[in-house]
């Protein structure tokens, strides 16, 4: 980028802004838009490009991959997961990667990690890094890491059972997510707020234990006209069972066994049970979940107003620089020789308007935001070559907006083939489609339905050409669309794509099956070869493939108001909510090794008398073989399991009949920790997505697009979706920031 020089013959100077400053301000600009803080050095130059460099998306995404490798390497380490299956009574070959490839791959991510953290202190200064918990948190995981890995190379791959990097592996994946870490500091602080409901919670399972020990105490001898056990002995035998199996109610994971033995001897003892269930199922838990959501709203309201925080003070800062110049007079004497032709001037109260200009396009940000910025700052500096603060910071303003995509043109024919494009970007073919993949998928649930029809085979070659035509119309509708809008066009809108590449799947395959068999139906070969396992056959996949044509018709959903604002909290959902769903993910890999950790080999192959004598219901009866912890993946498959609740008094059983009472606690927490707390959080916010759509419609007048779709608005950030409750700095508090800054003006940092 080259120096700017402009001679301003009014009051006969030279102004120049070299390539530096054109550096900071773009650097700051960028700043601005990511949220990112400025307190960084800003010279010299060679600093700013690395700088730069730095967080580009290419970097950023080159980070991301390494720590998803790093993550993923556990699934081929010692235990590893690739093997057919899990169950105990199938001892199958484990595939490992070699130990020395294992050790070389860790090393390697260890010291890109390394000299990430080195360079992320050299742009910011050492000073400055002192004050980040996180990165010296960085220096801190990468060491220990490393300590571990030397040792395990010593030790051997598969005889240190117990690696401690393994448990902080999930500190990468959050380390290089910038909401991620909002997150986690917002759980963080509002952990000890909600910790009075927790307790609350805690006191009432207590109270209904103690209560249910005295009201069911122990039977000496069993009823013989009963053939249930009583329900003292089996539920209230002593407080850590009557715990576990209230806190299990409180999920209805065991409702109504364990209630049925009381229940049948005397019917007023369902009292206490709907007692319990109600006041802790409907009302404690359903309040533990508000306050929560509001707690961590709250908190995580004030984490986004820092980051509007950092976004105005980083414009203020950006203008600034834009002001400083260096200025020379335009005519010069012999004496100006003998001192400094050049002066640092930075009291300028405007910036010209190609400076700006040349800064926001020399910047990474998205092209739509770009051409915001430059449209605003035109339209308001028509008359004037120079740009103020105010001109400046309204034009700012754009970068909180969220962008619409902007339609793209398609290229027009003449004659008979504009008639036949008109057609192929009508919207009436679309939806006479739509109504195609309609019938289509009733075809497919009847075919379905009569898969075990005496005269299937009959009925099959009539129902297979109807799917075959289907197959053909989506084949000429794709070409169509794709000849009227051109493949730049065409794949710029993921339907079409997601479109083609199933009319292009389906046609091929029935082809294949054609050439084959010499039929479109199903052969009796492929019946008797799908019996023996897992359908595998091409008509089955076929079938299978051709079920994603129902997404065809969930796309007419939104020209329905209601359901444009479903459609839309669903996009919203599934593009905010991967920060959760990432420290969910942090949570599952760190109990999965914890578990691998505690209970690797507990679990034993199981003999004839183990199942002969199983009870009912339990672990052994249930063949519940394949869920154990001798390896992450089946790991995480039990944490799944114990997530959804549904039946998971048996593992918390089976947990302590093969280790000890204690190892209950390991899935206690799991279940709060993930259930009560994580994904009542999601819930939470989705609720929020919800109700925000539904406040934009209704401002909207719920009115339509020109093409008959009902308004759908995208969040695409948690601060779009804060963004209304978020109050703007004062100039005064940005003043104070900016002198708290300092280093930016200092070029000696």
């Amino acid at each position: 980028m080259s120096d700017i020089i402009i001679n301003d013959s009014n009051n006969g100077i030279r102004e120049s802004w070299s390539e530096q400053h054109l550096i900071q301000a773009i650097v700051l600009l960028e700043d601005a838009y990511s949220f990112r803080s400025i307190a960084h050095k800003l010279s010299p130059s060679n600093i700013l490009k690395l700088y730069r460099l730095y967080w580009s998306k290419w970097i950023q995404r080159l980070l991301t991959l390494i720590v998803s490798c790093q993550l993923l390497l556990i699934f081929i380490q010692y235990p590893s997961s690739i093997s057919r299956t899990s169950d105990l009574r199938k001892q199958t070959k484990r595939l490992t990667l070699p130990c020395i490839i294992q050790i070389i791959i860790e090393f390697l991510c260890l010291i890109i990690f390394y000299i990430d953290a080195i360079v992320r202190v050299y742009l910011i200064g050492l000073r400055n890094a002192r004050k980040r918990p996180w990165i010296i948190s960085y220096f801190i995981v990468t060491t220990i890491s490393m300590i571990d890995l030397i040792i395990s190379t010593n030790l051997g791959c598969q005889k240190k059972t117990i690696n401690i990097r393994y448990l902080l592996r999930p500190f990468y994946m959050a380390f290089i997510s910038q909401e991620m870490k909002k997150i986690f500091n917002s759980l963080r602080k509002s952990f000890l707020q909600i910790l009075s409901v927790t307790l609350l919670l805690a006191i009432h399972i207590y109270f209904f234990s103690v209560i249910g020990m005295i009201l069911f105490p122990p039977a000496k001898s069993k009823d013989p006209t009963s053939d249930r056990m009583d329900e003292g002995t089996k539920y209230f035998p002593d407080f850590p069972d009557a715990l576990i199996n209230l806190i299990v109610l409180l999920t209805t994971a065991n409702n109504p066994d364990v209630t049925l033995p009381a229940y049948s001897k005397n019917r007023l003892y369902i009292i206490y049970f709907a007692i319990f269930l109600t006041i802790g199922l409907y009302c404690l838990m359903t309040l533990f979940t508000v306050i929560k959501m509001n707690t961590f709203k709250e908190f995580f309201t004030t984490s986004m107003q820092n980051s509007l925080f950092r976004r105005r003070l980083a414009v203020r800062a950006c203008f600034d620089i834009l002001l400083e110049r260096e200025v020379a007079p335009s005519l010069r004497t012999t004496d100006d020789i003998t001192i400094s032709l050049t002066t640092h001037q930075p009291s300028r109260s405007t910036a010209p308007m190609l400076v700006v200009t040349r800064v926001i396009s020399g910047t990474n940000l998205p092209e739509l935001h770009k051409s915001a910025l430059l449209d605003i700052l035109t339209r308001n500096n028509q008359r004037n070559s120079q740009v103020t603060w105010d001109m400046f910071s309204t034009a700012m303003l754009s970068l909180d907006a969220d962008h619409p995509k902007q339609p793209v043109e398609h290229h027009e024919y003449s004659g008979m083939w504009a008639v036949v494009q008109l057609i192929g970007v009508s919207k009436y073919l679309t939806w006479f489609g739509n109504a195609i993949g309609l019938i289509n998928f009733i075809i497919l649930v009847i075919e379905g339905g009569l898969r075990y029809h005496p005269k299937f085979f009959i009925i099959d070659i009539m129902l297979s050409n109807i799917l075959f035509a289907f197959c053909i119309y989506y084949f000429l509708e794709i070409s169509l669309k794709l000849w009227s809008l051109r493949p730049k066009i065409f794949f710029k809108y993921v339907f079409n794509a997601f479109d083609a590449i199933l009319a292009v799947s389906l046609f091929v395959l029935h082809i294949v099956h054609w050439s084959i068999y010499g039929t479109l139906s199903i052969t009796q070969i492929e019946v008797d070869n799908d019996a023996s396992g897992t359908a595998s056959s091409i008509w089955a996949i076929t079938r299978i493939i051709n079920l994603f044509v129902v997404f065809r018709t969930i796309r007419s959903m939104p020209h329905f108001t209601n359901y444009g604002i479903i459609m839309g909290t669903i996009s919203d959902g599934m593009r905010n909510l991967k920060a959760f769903i990432g420290i969910l993910i942090c949570l599952f890999y760190i109990y999965a090794v914890l578990g691998m950790w505690l209970f690797h080999g507990v679990i034993k192959v199981p003999t004839e008398s183990d199942i002969v004598n199983a009870t009912c219901g339990s672990y052994q009866q249930s063949n519940y073989w394949a869920n154990n912890f001798d390896d992450f993946f089946s790991t995480v498959v039990i944490l799944y399991d114990v997530m959804l609740v549904n039946n998971w008094g048996v593992f918390l059983n089976a947990l302590r009949e093969f280790s000890t009472r204690w190892s209950q606690l390991y899935l206690v927490s799991w279940w709060f920790l993930s259930n009560v707390y994580i994904l009542a959080l999601v819930l939470g916010f989705i609720v929020e997505l919800f109700s925000l759509n539904v406040t934009r419609f209704e401002e909207s007048g719920f009115s339509q697009e020109h093409n008959g779709l009902a308004n759908t608005y995208f969040v695409k950030t948690l601060f779009h979706l804060f963004k209304r409750s978020l109050k703007e700095p004062s100039d005064e508090e940005i003043n104070q920031g900016l002198v708290k800054y300092k280093q930016l003006y200092d070029n000696r940092q």
